[in-house]
């Protein structure tokens, strides 16, 4: 989260063969219990996500009825998306994913996996910005258990060079066309100039806002055109003192030297 998987998501859509929208949290869905995350009935949190990519409660309805669990629905609901779009593919960016990849190659076992990673003292200061998530010690066991997963399903899973691919939000904003040649590449599909450049997308925000009622600092910030504006927060406005706790929380869960490297390579 806050790693700038959204405004990537928003520049891979561009692709004329590659569908995608908001987040759907599909791993939250308890399908046996009709309940998703809180308890919410099964079918009125399906119709929010379907009002939330443009779908009537009809069609959702019928995918539903259709679906034996979560990814099977949601197989069904992209595939409809990507019919609506004209496109051939599909891509869906819910953060979470990254914590549920034994599933995602359970049922998509030809998947392709794109992880984003951001300065972790950049997530942390878009987090304060936000106003979500606590404080520094909230922060650093949330990026653990993140980053912990994928570093554990790297040595369980056949992960590779082939189904993985580790994108740098900082590399991304700085060389869009190397970095998006370099993922369409890894994703088999023709270049296009549209995916290199991104002017701003507003409507989804918008969208969001008229059906819940509350802003999203992340769809706010993707209205906005490409800018490297926001890569070095965390050392604009991070101490040495919350760095030496969020280290030594971090290193005391075995994630030090991960840690360490990213901050390296993301610093210029």
């Amino acid at each position: 989260m806050r790693s700038g998987t959204t405004l990537f998501r928003a520049m891979l859509s561009q692709h004329s063969a590659i569908a995608s929208g908001l987040e759907t949290h599909w791993f939250d869905i308890d399908w046996r219990n009709q309940q998703a995350r809180g308890g919410e009935p099964l079918a009125a949190y399906l119709h929010r996500i379907g009002d939330f990519f443009e779908i009537d409660a009809g069609q959702v309805d019928t995918m539903m009825a259709a679906a034996v669990d979560a990814p099977a629905f949601l197989d069904l609901f992209m595939n409809r998306v990507v019919e609506r779009d004209g496109k051939r593919r599909w891509a869906e960016k819910t953060t979470g994913n990254i914590r549920h990849m034994d599933r995602i190659l359970a049922h998509w076992p030809a998947a392709r996996i794109i992880h984003v990673i951001r300065d972790p003292r950049d997530v942390f200061a878009s987090f304060r910005r936000s106003g979500k998530y606590g404080g520094l010690e909230d922060y650093a066991n949330l990026w653990c258990d993140y980053l912990g997963d994928v570093e554990r399903f790297k040595r369980e899973l056949p992960l590779n060079a082939g189904n993985l691919l580790e994108l740098y939000y900082e590399a991304l904003v700085r060389d869009p066309v190397g970095q998006m040649a370099a993922v369409l590449d890894f994703l088999g599909e023709d270049w296009e100039d549209a995916v290199s450049r991104f002017e701003g997308k507003g409507e989804e925000n918008e969208r969001v806002l008229g059906l819940t009622g509350h802003a999203s600092t992340t769809l706010e910030q993707i209205a906005k055109p490409l800018s490297g504006d926001r890569i070095g927060l965390g050392r604009q406005s991070l101490t040495d003192a919350d760095m030496a706790l969020v280290r030594e929380i971090v290193a005391g869960r075995g994630l030090g030297d991960l840690f360490a490297r990213i901050e390296a390579e993301t610093t210029p």
